[in-house]
């Protein structure tokens, strides 16, 4: 989510300006940070007392003995945040763990299951080299998977295969219990909310949208189903132009209160998306648009008749083994912003990747999603290839697709990512089982460079691990129904609660990608990683002060914030 109408203020060589990407470890320990260079070098040591404007902290200067002890002194850093501000650099990364400080959020509680518990191995894959010719439009000067990690604003990361994190590392300010906002990678979540309700008999992809939602029945998704919008194929007017002054993103924006509101401002999510207008028949081309989510997230609260937090909880996030409760925020009418407000923590989320990863089960064999919803993810409708192919993001990722609120970023059918602006990727392999997690503070809404480049890390360690001797194979393909049903048709009239109800969740925020630049030459094979003896996380792990990473100054750029 961007406000094109200002610069970014100030550079990160500024004195006292928090600079970017510097990780380290979540089990070593607190040992001051004596090994780096200049002025990033900082003691672990709260000052005594805070100065009137206090400086922001040096990344890793703030890390925590305890993964529940998530207040710190750079709390004060809240008192300066505020509409306009918290888009800029110095406090950017530091907003998008505070979003329920800031913002008004409803909470997607965890429920009252176990927690699945994962194990930890201590690998080093910064020196693995990464493919750039098939991710030609990663930067030129990245070899490796350390170059990605160091020059693309990394909050936090993970990598997990089998209940096994081989590799997790935050940045200040995120510690394990923190809730990062995860801007569009939310419209996975979303999906899944709606494959969970069609599970469960309550609404089908074929249904009309207004048969769901009347209050939608003088606007341009009149004639739309849910399938369009779980694809991205309705006719609607709308532009994702997150910079451009008039763009339907920017004035989506200015009616949650992301960006300063006008006098022609709507009243919250709700009412924006009863302005919108078609410009094309629905079930046509693909055009990436963050608005569909957001009346998805309304389907789901005229259906059940309860908020999508709760929806969202009850369903989807109770189930995973989640160790804390997701958020989402909300407009000042209650409208819930969906499509890319969603925080979770970093583990959560590889949880939530794991379940996709397992064909909808949990480890404990607990199905979430049916295997048919899954399946149909991963494979698409015939023609989804095709309309992909024929839009502008086909030629950043060619051969993939778009399906139902996940990318499938090229000809392989075992691999789908979430996306969400300002570097955020969810990275899920189904055949081996591998789900990596990268939760960034990006200045720029989009940069393909840096999908790229993402992409191109998680594959090189997927490749470069190998499975583990003895240990369970899951089957990808895990459908409990049959797959020749047709998950486009309409559903039976199902038991529909009042489709009046208040809908607190809508949401913003995607990506459409780039145009890719020409390709690059091939990297040399990927080594395996040496891995230690694994232990126990548990719920109360934390973060290490030792920084791996070299901080990377950005140049401010003109028009983005």
């Amino acid at each position: 989510m961007a406000d094109g109408d200002k610069t970014l203020p100030g550079s990160l060589d500024e004195p006292g300006v928090r600079r970017f990407g510097a990780l380290s470890g979540n089990t070593k320990g607190i040992s001051p940070q004596t090994e780096q260079t200049g002025d990033s070098a900082a003691s672990t040591e709260p000052p005594s007392e805070l100065p009137a404007e206090p400086p922001l902290p040096r990344a890793g200067e703030l890390t925590s003995a305890s993964e529940d002890a998530i207040v710190d002194p750079s709390e004060a850093i809240l008192e300066r945040i505020d509409l306009d501000s918290w888009k800029w650099p110095k406090y950017f990364a530091f907003a998008l763990t505070r979003m329920e400080e800031i913002f008004p959020t409803g909470g997607i509680p965890r429920g009252i299951g176990p927690v699945r518990e994962l194990v930890t191995e201590e690998n080093d894959f910064r020196p693995l080299p990464i493919d750039r010719e098939k991710w030609s439009g990663a930067d030129e000067s990245w070899s490796t998977v350390g170059d990605v990690l160091a020059n693309t604003f990394t909050d936090a990361w993970m990598v997990s295969r089998d209940g096994i994190a081989l590799e997790e590392e935050y940045a200040w300010p995120m510690k394990p219990a923190r809730q990062h906002m995860l801007f569009s990678i939310s419209k996975s979540i979303v999906s899944a909310v709606v494959g969970a309700l069609t599970d469960a008999g309550l609404l089908s992809p074929g249904d009309l949208v207004t048969t769901r939602v009347p209050a939608l029945s003088e606007s341009g998704y009149a004639g739309a189903t849910i399938r369009d919008l779980l694809d991205m194929r309705s006719g609607i007017k709308f532009s994702e132009e997150y910079l451009k002054e008039g763009s339907e993103i920017r004035d989506l924006f200015e009616a949650v209160d992301f960006a300063p509101r006008t006098a022609t401002s709507a009243n919250g999510i709700k009412d924006f998306l009863k302005g919108l207008t078609s410009d094309r028949e629905h079930g046509g081309a693909y055009v990436y648009r963050s608005c569909e989510t957001d009346v998805l997230a309304w389907i789901c609260e005229a259906v059940v008749g309860q908020p999508f937090s709760v929806i969202a909880s009850e369903y989807v996030w109770s189930k995973i083994g989640a160790a804390h409760a997701a958020q989402v925020c909300q407009d000042r009418w209650g409208g819930s912003i969906a499509d890319g407000a969603i925080s979770t923590t970093l583990r959560d989320l590889t949880r939530f990747g794991e379940m996709i990863a397992r064909g909808g089960t949990t480890a404990e064999g607990e199905r979430v999603l049916s295997g048919q919803w899954i399946d149909d993810i991963f494979t698409g409708a015939a023609d989804s290839a095709q309309v992909f192919a024929d839009s502008p993001s086909g030629q950043s990722y060619p051969g993939g697709m778009y399906r139902s609120q996940f990318w499938v970023p090229s000809a392989s059918r075992d691999v789908v990512i979430g996306i969400g602006i300002h570097g955020q990727m969810l990275y899920i392999d189904r055949a081996t089982q591998t789900v990596g997690v990268k939760l960034s503070s990006d200045p720029q809404p989009v940069s393909l460079a840096h999908q790229h480049g993402t992409l191109a890390m998680f594959e090189a360690i997927a490749e470069a691990v190998p499975p583990k001797a003895g240990s369970a194979t899951v089957s990808p393909v895990a459908s409990a129904v049959d797959p020749s049903s047709d998950l486009g048709s309409a559903a039976p009239e199902a038991p529909a609660p009042d489709t009046s109800a208040p809908a607190p969740n809508t949401a913003v925020a995607g990506a459409p990608a780039p145009v890719a630049p020409a390709p690059n030459a091939a990297a040399a094979p990927a080594a395996v990683p040496r891995a230690a003896a694994g232990t126990l996380i548990p719920n109360v792990a934390a973060p290490a002060a030792a920084a791996s990473i070299a901080p990377q100054p950005f140049v401010a750029q003109p028009g983005i914030v």
